[in-house]
């Protein structure tokens, strides 16, 4: 009986500061959490360095995760996630690690790359995330069947319009126009994507249908007002519903075009991200004196890009106008740009 109470007290014992270990690392890493939606990123970033060197298994791998999206070096940060993914691939950590991973390459332009990283690690099998870059990947490698099966298991979250959008893309690089069109027409009926509105109502222009085009421009002005999308939408309405033009003034017109380019308007821009949570800290550090931030979102050649930006102007001279009071306001330097 003697030997029995020496041999089970001390696993006990054990188990209890095992434990207790093991909720110290959490509430270290809710702090973290604290710090980081709090935007004290250098706090954060000191207590993610210390952690890493005590922690243990999944512990480790979560702080060294969330300290490489601290990180501002690309490379730096690659080394981390790969240090993630090492410690286990399999986890949700080494999984997020690997997007991670992948999703650099395709930044840069390296898409074989960002393929075989998730390829190799059967990674779209846990995440749609995955699925989606995967699919992205094989779009720019021109390999649109691998493509469509990818994009085709993105069935939710935030990706999905994106997914879906690709697909149509896909199909017009196939030259599929329309199979696109079918795709622009059911994302236009949900009212998810202004982009595919759009690109509905220039289907329905290509194929004659005025009327109806006008209508799908129409709806795109109501429904997503204040965004790049309207203000082309605004800009085709006024085409498609303007009274024929003698062929002399309809010439003359045609060639001032051809020697102003036509604009839709202004916007004042903070920065352009591949990473959204990059675009997210920078407008969330902005709102704080400049409620109206925003972040615009779109397809550039297959990349998701996020533009941090405030204001919509006519002219370029009211733009310019404002960037010496925005910048002071915020203390940060911004440039006019063009929206599309």
């Amino acid at each position: 009986m003697k030997s029995n109470r020496i041999c089970i007290i001390p696993l006990v014992v054990y188990v209890v500061l095992t434990s207790s270990a093991l909720l110290a690392y959490a509430d270290r890493l809710d702090d973290v959490r604290r710090d980081i939606s709090g935007l004290r990123y250098d706090d954060a970033e000191a207590k993610l360095v210390d952690l890493a060197r005590t922690a243990k298994g999944e512990d480790r791998q979560e702080a060294l995760y969330l300290l490489a999206g601290l990180k501002r070096s690309v490379s730096e940060a690659q080394i981390i996630y790969q240090e993630v993914a090492r410690i286990d691939e399999s986890n949700r950590w080494g999984t997020l690690a690997q997007i991670e991973l992948a999703k650099i390459e395709f930044a840069v332009g390296d898409y074989e790359e960002a393929f075989e990283i998730l390829s190799e690690g059967g990674v779209c099998r846990q995440s749609q995330e995955a699925c989606y870059f995967q699919g992205m990947s094989a779009v720019m490698l021109e390999e649109y069947d691998s493509a469509r099966e990818l994009l085709s298991k993105v069935k939710g979250g935030r990706f999905r319009p994106w997914a879906y959008l690709s697909l149509a893309e896909v199909e017009t690089r196939s030259n599929n126009p329309d199979e696109a069109c079918q795709r622009y027409r059911s994302m236009a009926r949900s009212f998810i994507s202004p982009t595919a509105m759009y690109r509905y109502g220039e289907c329905l222009e290509k194929q004659g249908q005025i009327d109806d085009a006008a209508e799908v421009f129409g709806e795109l002005l109501t429904t997503f007002q204040s965004t790049p999308e309207a203000l082309l939408a605004a800009e085709k309405l006024s085409v498609l519903t303007r009274e024929p033009e003698p062929p002399a003034r309809q010439k003359a017109r045609a060639d001032s075009a051809a020697m102003t380019p036509l604009s839709t308007g202004y916007t004042l821009q903070f920065g352009a991200f591949n990473d959204r949570a990059n675009a997210i800290k920078l407008a969330a550090r902005l709102k704080r004196d400049l409620p109206g931030v925003r972040i615009d979102t779109d397809l550039l050649d297959f990349k998701e890009v996020h533009r941090v930006r405030f204001g919509y102007f006519r002219t370029r001279a009211e733009a310019v106008k404002s960037i010496e009071d925005v910048s002071k306001k915020v203390n940060e330097p911004c440039t006019v740009m063009t929206l599309p």
